[in-house]
């Protein structure tokens, strides 16, 4: 699986989003431990941030002092969770995803890595509050998969979540963890 998905990034880089005003870049880590679990950190609450409490996936900002993306990505994991990853475990990048129109933009690139061994999990409890590892069997069953309503500036939108052990998947997180499915599911 890991092999045909490596090959899929290689021939079908993920797509860049070109947006007309200047956004705040950002990186998360698709990160797979040796037995596939996939890695989910939920957020830290903090008033006035549109993603506390979150399930998300690590990451945050890509600062002037990154070399690129993946540097970022790999600095703020290390911050985030304790994981040190190299650049060798790298797969590939999927597709960016931008944030709904806020009044502070954001492009956030996904990077996907194979860990060769389980880390040992190291928590910065001022950003990360609990971590969950999903099994991709899971994930490609759809379980917990569904829709749920939404208040979004006044009106009631239905979006679609994966609920999981309690907690919810939805938004640019799941996004990214869909366009992950389907190039599984397709092989391409």
């Amino acid at each position: 699986m890991l092999r045909q998905l490596a090959a899929s990034l290689k021939n079908n880089p993920g797509k860049e989003v070109q947006l007309d005003s200047p956004v705040r870049q950002a990186a998360v880590a698709v990160i797979f431990r040796p037995n596939l679990d996939l890695l989910f950190i939920k957020r830290a609450e903090f008033k006035g941030d549109p993603w506390s409490g979150h399930m998300a996936l690590p990451g945050g900002r890509v600062e002037p002092t990154d070399v690129d993306g993946c540097a970022a990505v790999m600095r703020e994991v290390a911050e985030e969770v304790g994981i040190r990853l190299d650049r060798s475990d790298l797969l590939g990048q999927l597709s960016q995803v931008a944030s709904p129109v806020m009044t502070a933009r954001v492009v956030v690139t996904p990077y996907i890595f194979h860990l060769q061994s389980d880390p040992q999990l190291r928590l910065d409890g001022k950003e990360v509050a609990a971590t969950h590892w999903f099994s991709m069997e899971r994930l490609l069953a759809d379980e917990g998969r569904g829709v749920f309503d939404y208040d979004y500036g006044g009106q009631r939108i239905e979006l679609s979540r994966v609920d999981l052990d309690g907690e919810r998947i939805w938004g640019m997180t799941l996004r990214i963890v869909d366009e992950l499915l389907e190039r599984i599911r397709l092989g391409t």
